[in-house]
């Protein structure tokens, strides 16, 4: 990447957006297109910047126009997980953006060079995958009016009556189903990690989204483990058919198992 010329106050400023920082002597994927800011001068074609042994992944962006909208995000990450199929990645956090590819070496990778390059030697044999599964809602939802003889009372006795007269007892309802489902929210993830865990170094259990959300759950892989763990996975899926459909999503960047490092704004404070 180049660096960014002096510029007249009519013209646009030109920074060096950063991805994530990789071992010296990487390469990027073919084909592989970074954050487009929609400017002339900023290009969304990436490039290396080295500093010994650490390199970081960068693209020119245009420093006066907006960054931070949903493409740029997923070019950020599409970015990241291209590279973590091939090799380790420590992934930057989205929207960091220095003056330019000196700026990167002096105020990036040369102050943080020896936790750079231990982070690296540590994540060498390591990606991420994030298994997420929601439920068919009315399996669910038979399930806990059977396993519940309160709900299933409650259920049948404000059947038929009109809204206003019921209210209260629906908004019980309401509750009770909802505790219910958290419960069994919490025994799937166990039920997850039992299945899974043996197969990852560490595990990150989240919130599942939304009513029909069922796991949410990131696994730190070793790739020579990676055919197992998604044999695991396929298994699960075959266990729970009907009941929750899962969505695996990897090999990819280890998002949620690295420390977060803040990259200097593009003045470099």
């Amino acid at each position: 990447m180049s660096e960014a010329p002096e510029q007249d106050s009519g013209e646009e400023r030109v920074g060096s957006y950063v991805y994530g920082i990789l071992r010296s002597g990487q390469r990027i994927p073919d084909g592989l297109e970074g954050i487009d800011t929609g400017s002339e001068a900023g290009e969304s074609g990436l490039g290396l910047v080295s500093a010994g042994p650490l390199a970081a992944v960068v693209s020119d962006v245009a420093i006066d126009r907006p960054l931070g909208t949903r493409q740029h995000l997923l070019a950020h990450e599409r970015v990241l997980n291209a590279i973590a199929v091939e090799t380790a990645v420590l992934p930057m956090r989205f929207g960091g953006v220095l003056t330019d590819d000196d700026a990167v070496r002096s105020e990036l990778l040369e102050p943080h060079r020896d936790y750079f390059a231990r982070a690296l030697e540590d994540m060498a044999d390591l990606v991420q995958f994030s298994l997420r599964g929601d439920y068919d809602q009315g399996v669910v939802l038979t399930r806990i009016v059977e396993e519940n003889p309160s709900i299933r009372d409650l259920r049948e006795r404000i059947s038929g009556m009109d809204e206003d007269s019921s209210y209260y007892d629906r908004v019980k309802l309401g509750e009770a189903v909802s505790q219910a489902m958290d419960a069994i929210r919490a025994n799937d993830a166990d039920a997850t990690l039992d299945a899974l865990g043996r197969y990852a170094v560490a595990t990150v259990v989240k919130e599942a989204s939304g009513e029909t959300g069922a796991v949410h759950v990131a696994f730190l892989v070793r790739r020579d483990h990676r055919s197992d763990f998604e044999r695991a996975v396929d298994d699960l899926g075959d266990e729970w058919s009907g009941r929750v459909e899962l969505r695996l999503f990897g090999p990819t960047a280890c998002f949620d198992f690295l420390p977060e490092y803040d990259v200097p704004d593009q003045d470099g404070e």
